[in-house]
């Protein structure tokens, strides 16, 4: 079985038996305060794998947020975390593109547990509530 990201070349589309998304901001490209988190990227992903390639296994994707910036190889790229609310988003695209004409029969976390690129699942919400306390703290001078 040969799944491809996104979208091949037109000429190489019938050699792949389906297709999945990956981590990506979407159109604008990635936003230094790391706002854009692939919400249009996605939307543009399901509904094209849906008309263009109805026949074709389609992996759904989600993930909690990006950040290669502590990386040696690093591009600087930054999705915010948005305290879970970026891998919610993409879990509600998912379940809402997964209907009965053309269920998604998988769920990918992309790039689940890479601590380098920023996806690991398991610090998502309770490090960022963290966060919030201290930060709401150190506004009231505490």
């Amino acid at each position: 079985m040969l799944i491809y990201k996104d979208e091949p070349p037109a000429q190489y589309a019938s050699a792949f038996d389906g297709f999945y998304a990956w981590v990506h901001p979407g159109p604008k490209g990635w936003s230094p305060d790391g706002s854009e988190w692939g919400e249009q990227y996605l939307e543009t992903f399901y509904q094209k794998m849906k008309n263009k390639f109805p026949d074709k296994l389609l992996v759904g994707t989600v993930w909690p947020g990006f950040n290669d910036t502590k990386a040696s190889w690093s591009l600087n790229r930054h999705m915010d975390r948005r305290c879970g609310k970026t891998f919610e988003d993409t879990l509600r695209l998912f379940r809402r593109h997964d209907d009965g004409s053309h269920p998604i029969p998988f769920l990918m976390i992309a790039t689940w547990n890479d601590y380098e690129e920023g996806t690991e699942i398991e610090t998502g919400v309770a490090n960022c509530d963290k966060q919030q306390q201290s930060r709401a703290a150190g506004a009231s001078g505490r």
